[in-house]
């Protein structure tokens, strides 16, 4: 099988495969079950938050004409948190509150209970209060009708808290991209099976479908398929490509037992990219079906297929998730490199923040894609243009942060 299509780089790849991408379809789910997800729409407030003023500390509610030095103040009630006070605070009077509770009409600020001499039922202040009232106003949170997240934001536990606040029982999501990973290959086994000469584990498959997991889809991993190409067709037809995304692994290089993607292509995928200027990563591929699943073709290599699943896999869940895309950060690198190839190249390296605070990257001299090993001690990817000169420590670098 010769390949049709010259290389292109990164961007370019990313382009096509993004192109005319829309997010899935909305869901509505209890926010118990957000934890996550990403908002497919905005987030108004129904309510103000908090609804009433309240006390910031454990006091007494005071008009601020009161709260003087040698104040002596006749205590009237209690409004502890969620049993409001029915009454009024006039001149002389004061209620005893909790943090939380609301501020009873007529009083204007707190004062804290460590100013405050008590004896039955008055109170003396024995120095004058500070400036802070802790009082906190009505909706000094977020107010009714507030737009308190956004579509697209993803839902983490300090907003499913907010809009729990809000009194949002259920919150619209969107659903979770299907992605379904085809491995190719009648050298590879499962993991746990007993291996003869030339076998090899389907790592690969479980590596992939982790960071789908961990990005927001929902990863299906249908059983391997085989080097045949009648075959392999059967198999793809029987596991149906009911999904968001298919991601074959492997099967796309020019042997004659390569045939995943001549399979694919025969049932009516559309060719945008073949290879792309990448190390690891050149047999990259995209196809489309119309109306249908987007196909992203990964290498066979397990490395290989991790890194580029970061590079394009990642920004295509996200793209579908509703979701923006910006995963390169710059770090200082803590050794020397060498000049770049004619490829762009993603070296593996674990990065860390110094004793005061920079983030340092140390890039893992193995740049064999077949290690997995260094691959798994990494917590970055080292971006190398083509043609870039030599780096020298304490030089700036691209680096993409890998999922751990």
């Amino acid at each position: 099988m010769a390949t049709g299509q010259p290389l292109i780089t990164l961007d370019e790849a990313r382009a096509l495969l993004l192109a005319d991408v829309a997010p899935v379809a909305a869901e509505r789910v209890p926010i118990a079950d957000g934890g996550g997800r990403t908002l497919a729409a905005d987030v108004v407030a129904g309510r103000d938050q908090p609804p009433d003023p309240v006390s910031a500390m454990d006091g007494f509610a005071v008009r601020a004409s009161d709260a003087v030095a040698g104040a002596t103040l006749k205590v009237i009630g209690n409004a502890p948190a969620g049993r409001p006070f029915a009454g009024s605070v006039t001149a002389g009077t004061t209620v005893r509150i909790a943090t939380g509770g609301v501020v009873p009409d007529g009083a204007e600020r707190i004062v804290v209970q460590e100013i405050v001499e008590r004896d039955g039922d008055s109170i003396r202040l024995i120095e004058a209060p500070g400036a802070p009232t802790y009082v906190r106003p009505r909706g000094c949170d977020f107010s009714n009708g507030e737009t308190i997240a956004r579509s697209g934001d993803l839902l983490t536990p300090a907003r499913i808290g907010l809009a729990a606040a809000a009194n949002l029982a259920t919150i619209e999501v969107r659903a979770r991209p299907r992605v379904l990973i085809l491995a190719s290959g009648d050298e590879l086994r499962e993991p746990g099976s007993e291996l003869g000469p030339g076998l090899i584990v389907n790592s690969a498959a479980y590596a992939l479908a982790g960071l789908v997991e961990a990005w927001g889809g929902i990863a299906v991993r249908a059983p391997i398929l085989s080097d045949d190409h009648d075959r392999c067709r059967a198999q793809i037809e029987e596991a149906g490509l009911d999904a968001d995304i298919v991601v074959p692994l492997g099967g796309a290089s020019v042997g004659d037992r390569d045939v995943l993607r001549p399979v694919i292509e025969g049932l009516g995928a559309r060719l945008l990219f073949d290879r792309i200027a990448v190390q690891p990563g050149k047999p990259c591929w995209h196809a489309r079906f119309d109306g249908a699943a987007l196909v992203l073709g990964l290498p066979g290599n397990p490395a290989s297929a991790f890194v580029c699943a970061h590079l394009l896999l990642q920004p295509l869940l996200i793209a579908l998730l509703g979701r923006s895309n910006d995963t390169l950060v710059h770090a200082i690198l803590t050794t020397p490199m060498p000049k770049g190839g004619s490829r762009e190249v993603y070296w593996r390296a674990a990065h860390d923040p110094d004793g005061e605070g920079r983030l340092m990257v140390t890039p893992d001299p193995r740049l064999d894609s077949s290690f997995q090993v260094p691959l798994a001690a990494a917590n970055a990817l080292i971006r190398r243009m083509p043609g870039a000169g030599p780096a020298k420590a304490g030089d700036l670098v691209e680096i993409v942060r890998l999922t751990l």
